[in-house]
């Protein structure tokens, strides 16, 4: 048998193009065969891998030299009755086969391989399934391929015994021999995330050669980022350089799941079912003051809200057993709370020395794809919260709730200060009055605001005139103690402050309730809706924040932004601005305003090795997720952030529709909401990098120094060809400018399923020739391999349950040419997601 894995074996880069795996000889360790373990649980479906290598075959060929050859492997579920039949060349009439897989072309090797294809196997497939494998050979003289040679196998043969061997056969003649093997893949220890190392291990069925080319999983996911990193599909690449015969590329495309997809927002659920708690403990402590009637309404609207929200944390935790959220469940109101279908994906592309097969260089490029965080559950009928909360009635009340709720933090922080607390007090030394003097400034400071100033008199006029008093009392002798701060005792300054303190609390607590009150039902809808909308943000942001921790910890410009307390994060939507969609924008653009209500705090981690996401505290709208890291990362990353400094993110949000519904929206001119966003994400670009880049300039790579400014002036030139009509080139070079800026990047469309994963796939081939010397004339076959055998393609069966991108020959017809996935990769009748 010929060595399949020699190294004259080169990958053709004429359609089609396969991904590379260098088998050794066929494998045969296996501790009991498959039928067994499907037998031992037949009520569940078993992931296995198919893997099978030719051989022989050069017996086909009059003529060896120039020779390429490779298969297809097929499935079908309706065995009838000549499974065994080999004698027709193609496949047997009257079945429906399924195409699963092909191999890549080698060149001058006529041994193909095939392997790492995963499907689910039950009952039904073991006993009825056939796998049907064809062989094809290429000839430099022929552009067609000609198939040489079929066999079919029963699946339930392939399950009982190690190794399967099957002749070839062209009617009674025999063609060479294929061996085929199935195995299954390990279930994980862990409730939500696979072993890593069980799950992606090829270490059996890899050459030692290529095992060494790979990276070494215990550098981080396997170490400190395996509670949160899970699930992962990988395909590997390998592509030679036109430029560089010298060199070729190794190239790993990843796709994780997020543990972050439902715990951050059961976390968020929880610091909301706590604050409407506390809330209420406060009114019910001012049930003295008021009268029966006003007690009584204020506490069932606390406790209403403590239902509802307790009744979505059960739900939520129902939907949790499930590792995301699926494209599919973004209407059901039960999983609101969780961002649509977010996934990692990092592409990690290694220059190899083609004479000693070593590693030059690695470099990791992470992006993250999560669909719309907008209302799906509550229709857009009537648009989204930018039209129902940004210019109406509700949108004040909304803006005064949130102001309300800014100052109640900062009240509370000062009350909850360790200034304020009876050990302080008895530990009483002029350093301690200083302290306690600069809360009373922050005091008084807060007193003139206009939110407290209406809060307070707003309560007054609901108290009795004792009650009333009390508070104008304090308020004096706040305005007293600062005239006369040198005079006046700790103890009194202490008491006087915690008192004024108090007032405010309950003030603000109690204004909050009233609007909340005054119509009531459709107020606390759109205010469920923009909560909904923003939990689905913040599991983003932060799972996004933990990506680039785990893979750009020794990153420059990393390293700059945690200094800073800066990270900028940029959204790229491919929604349109027509119907539906349009009001999933409004959602969008009205929460990503928000997105400075979030802080990141990191703490050391002392009982465990891994990186979770430990708390979330604060408000509704100044929330704090404390992410618990171990010291072997934290170590790693600046002082400021080792000693708990408070970590924001700068939003770039920008929108292109590229659909159909955008080509409606060109012809009737209803482009306006993109233009908006895209003058305001230049505006945002511009700003962040006179602010964060220029001054810092000297610590990003020689082709950003020189390039930045004339890539924003150019990307300025090509926001108005958007006006026009479609302009891809603007996402390219946002896109572009996001990774040379160091963003953590995120693509989105409605489900990011779809046009998000022919954005993305788009992007691994920019990647590949801005940054490693790719020829673009290779990008057509390249790009239909990640789009036809990648890990999004993966994605869709994950959300949909079949390999389909979900878009009619219409919709093909209408998306950019660099947008349009390959023939036979999506599907008529489909809906677009």
């Amino acid at each position: 048998m010929s060595s399949l894995s020699s190294s004259e074996s080169k990958i053709s880069l004429s359609p089609p193009i396969e991904r590379i795996e260098v088998l050794s000889s066929p494998v045969s360790k296996r501790p009991r065969s498959l039928y067994s373990q499907i037998s031992t649980n037949k009520n569940a479906a078993l992931k296995c891998q198919f893997c099978l290598e030719c051989f022989d075959l050069y017996d086909i060929f009059d003529h060896k030299d120039g020779l390429s050859s490779y298969l297809t492997v097929s499935v079908s579920n309706d065995s009838g009755n000549n499974h065994g039949n080999h004698g027709s060349l193609g496949k047997s009439p009257g079945k429906k086969w399924a195409v699963i897989g092909r191999t890549y072309i080698v060149e001058n090797d006529c041994n193909p391989q095939f392997h790492d294809k995963e499907f689910d196997i039950n009952d039904v497939v073991v006993d009825a399934g056939l796998v049907l494998i064809q062989t094809y050979a290429l000839h430099p003289a022929n552009s067609m391929p000609v198939c040489i040679g079929t066999c079919q196998i029963a699946i339930k043969e392939m399950l009982h015994s190690d190794t399967v061997v099957k002749r070839l056969r062209v009617g009674d003649w025999e063609k060479g021999t294929v061996v085929i093997f199935m195995r299954a893949k390990k279930e994980s220890k862990y409730p939500f995330v696979a072993d890593i190392a069980e799950y992606c291990s090829i270490a059996d069925i890899c050459s030692d050669e290529l095992a060494q080319m790979s990276y070494n999983e215990d550098d981080y996911k396997n170490t400190h980022f395996k509670d949160v990193l899970g699930n992962i599909n990988r395909q590997r690449y390998h592509f030679n350089l036109r430029q560089q015969l010298s060199r070729s590329l190794r190239v790993s495309e990843e796709m994780f799941e997020l543990a972050t997809s439902f715990n951050i927002p059961a976390l968020y659920i929880r610091l909301l079912c706590e604050r409407e708690h506390k809330n209420m403990i406060i009114l019910q402590s001012m049930v003295q003051g008021f009268s029966e009637e006003v007690s009584s309404i204020a506490a069932v609207s606390r406790a209403t809200k403590i239902s509802q929200y307790r009744d979505e944390l059960a739900q939520l935790g129902h939907c949790s057993k499930h590792s995301f959220k699926r494209s599919e469940c973004k209407a059901q109101s039960e999983y609101k709370w969780a961002p649509v279908n977010l996934h990692a994906q990092v592409l990690e592309v290694s220059t190899v020395d083609q004479k000693t097969n070593i590693s030059c260089s690695r470099d990791h490029y992470c992006l993250l794809t999560v669909g719309a965080w907008c209302g799906h559950w509550d229709k857009f009928k009537n648009g989204g919260l930018l039209s129902l909360l940004g210019k109406s009635k509700d949108g004040d009340k909304f803006s005064e709730r949130r102001e309300k709720y800014r100052v109640l933090k900062k009240v509370e922080a000062l009350m909850n200060s360790h200034t304020l607390s009876d050990d302080a007090i008895e530990a009483s030394s002029d350093s301690d009055k200083l302290l306690v003097k600069d809360i009373v400034s922050d005091l008084i400071l807060l007193s003139k605001e206009k939110v407290t100033r209406t809060a307070l008199e707003g309560l007054q006029r609901t108290l009795d005139s004792d009650k009333q008093l009390e508070i104008m009392t304090l308020s004096a002798d706040l305005e007293k103690i600062v005239k006369n701060i040198k005079v006046t005792s700790k103890e009194t300054l202490s008491e006087v402050c915690r008192s004024y303190c108090l007032h405010v609390q309950r003030a603000l607590v109690w204004s909050i309730t009233q609007v909340e009150l005054d119509n009531r039902e459709h107020f606390l809808n759109l205010l469920n809706r923009f909560e909904a909308c923003f939990s689905q943000l913040l599991s983003a942001v932060v799972s996004g924040f933990i990506v680039s921790l785990c893979f750009r910890t020794r990153n420059l410009i990393f390293q700059l932004q945690l200094s800073d307390l800066v990270i900028p994060v940029m959204f790229e939507s491919l929604l349109s601005t027509h119907g539906d969609e349009s009001g999933m924008l409004e959602d969008m653009q009205f929460v990503i305003k928000h997105i400075s209500d979030i802080t990141v705090q990191l703490e050391r981690s002392i009982d465990s090795d891994q990186v979770s996401v430990s708390s979330i505290t604060g408000t509704q709208f100044a929330v704090v997720v404390t992410i618990s890291v171990p010291s072997a990362v934290l170590d790693q990353l600046p002082v400021s952030v080792q000693q708990g400094g408070s970590i924001t993110f700068f939003p770039l949000f920008f929108n292109h529709g590229i659909n159909e519904q955008q080509t409606i929206a060109y012809k009737i001119n209803e482009t306006g909401q993109q233009d908006k966003i895209c003058e305001q994400f230049l505006e945002d670009l511009q700003f962040y990098i006179d602010k964060h880049i220029t001054p810092n300039i000297c610590v990003f790579d020689f082709k950003v120094e020189n390039g930045l400014t004339s890539n924003v002036e150019k990307l300025k030139y090509l926001f108005k060809a958007t006006k026009r009509g479609k302009c891809s080139d603007f996402i390219v070079l946002a896109e572009q400018i996001g990774r040379d800026i160091g963003c953590v990047r995120f693509t989105s469309c409605k489900s990011a399923k779809d046009r998000t994963s022919m954005s993305i796939t788009y992007e691994y081939c920019n990647i590949l020739c801005q940054q490693h010397d790719f020829h673009k004339d290779d990008i057509p076959p390249v790009l239909e391999q990640f789009r036809r055998d990648g890990t999004r393609y993966h994605n869709t069966f994950k959300n949909i349950g079949s390999y389909k991108y979900c878009f009619n020959k219409l919709q093909c017809k209408m998306l950019p040419p660099i947008y349009k996935p390959p023939p036979g990769t999506f599907g008529d009748g489909a809906q677009q997601t």
